[in-house]
């Protein structure tokens, strides 16, 4: 847990730190996003002045990362600043998440800048945007609910309209200062979906559009199958790209599979992350529901209630289509922004 913690944290201080630069060699652009501003060499003096072992492991971390960034001294231009950032990540933990794209963070900042424009925006509020923040930082993964109960009239709910319109509501926040080429990756428990990875927020809504639901729940079955198998453990030891947080949504409990089958697969999905040396909360699930089905609920109050999976999953207490939600743009946002924050925030407690 501490060795994960260390490697967030950095991400975030990177992050912040790129920010702050930008405010101030773009004259404060960003000033809205106040919420990663911090002085450029608070840590290092906190370090340089005070007994540094009453400092955190993470601020250590931390600390660490912003002395090899400034080793000669603050850089004076935007490239010089980027081969800093991208000198200081070497040969540390976080290098081993973006190896493969070194310039993701500071893309991100760049994109970040972005919402000066935009400051009405809820993400960008001082509250949310740190939140907005390590939830992009996570390779977002929606995997949802196709069975032959999702249909438009169910029990009287339109539950594929709900999920639709969370799919569309999820992509949109979670792109929204993401580097270009990167995106969501869309599943579905029973439907095969070519070409759903990465997407963007038109190319989600795109995708979903003509799909319909149709089949049973083996929703454990197919998370190993679908995600687990070739989003993490293909990719292991050493070419999985970023943390994954996994967002399942359902509206039944599970069928055509033994009942344990979802909560193992996420344990052995830890117990793989460990064995090739990461930690398990590497890859976080939050798990909620649509529709009003009883069987729905007492199955998430069984994952809820399992304390092998505890520190890697975080289930919604209400629904995700609780009436009145889906249909307020911006209380719409800032609870998706802190739904999905949820259980990187647990993790890291």
């Amino acid at each position: 847990m501490d060795k994960f913690n260390s490697v967030i944290s950095s991400i975030l201080q990177i992050t912040g730190f790129i920010i702050a630069w930008f405010n101030r060699t773009a004259k404060g652009v960003i000033r809205t996003l106040s919420g990663l501003n911090f002085p450029f060499n608070k840590k290092i003096d906190q370090v340089k002045n005070s007994n540094t072992f009453l400092l955190s492991n993470n601020e250590i971390a931390e600390t660490i990362l912003l002395q090899r960034i400034n080793r000669n001294g603050e850089p004076k231009t935007k490239a010089e600043f980027v081969a800093n950032v991208n000198k200081a990540l070497e040969g540390s933990a976080v290098e081993r998440f973006f190896k493969k794209n070194p310039k993701f963070i500071s893309d991100l900042a760049e994109k970040a800048a972005s919402l000066a424009d935009h400051a009405e925006t809820p993400i960008c509020n001082q509250e949310l945007f740190p939140k907005t923040a390590q939830v992009t930082m996570h390779q977002q993964v929606l995997y949802c609910d196709d069975s032959v109960s999702m249909r438009n009239g169910h029990r009287g709910e339109n539950r594929w309209d709900a999920q639709n319109q969370l799919i569309n509501r999820i992509a949109r926040v979670t792109t929204y200062i993401l580097p270009e080429g990167e995106g969501v990756y869309l599943r579905y428990i029973n439907q095969e979906i070519p070409n759903a990875d990465s997407l963007s927020f038109q190319e989600t809504a795109d995708v979903i559009e003509p799909l319909k639901p149709d089949g049973d729940t083996p929703i454990g079955t197919n998370l190993k199958k679908k995600i687990l198998e070739p989003l993490v453990y293909n990719k292991l030891p050493n070419d999985l790209e970023r943390p994954l947080l996994i967002s399942v949504i359902t509206d039944g409990d599970p069928s055509r599979e033994p009942r344990s089958t979802f909560v193992n697969a996420i344990v052995e999905c830890g117990q793989r992350l460990q064995k090739a040396g990461l930690p398990r909360e590497s890859v976080k699930f939050l798990v909620g529901q649509v529709g009003s089905a009883t069987g729905a609920r007492t199955f998430l109050n069984e994952v809820t209630n399992d304390p092998r999976i505890a520190s890697v999953v975080f289930v919604a207490s209400e629904r995700f289509d609780a009436p009145g939600r889906l249909g307020n743009d911006t209380n719409m946002d800032e609870w998706l922004i802190e739904t999905l924050y949820a259980p990187i925030m647990k993790s890291q407690s």
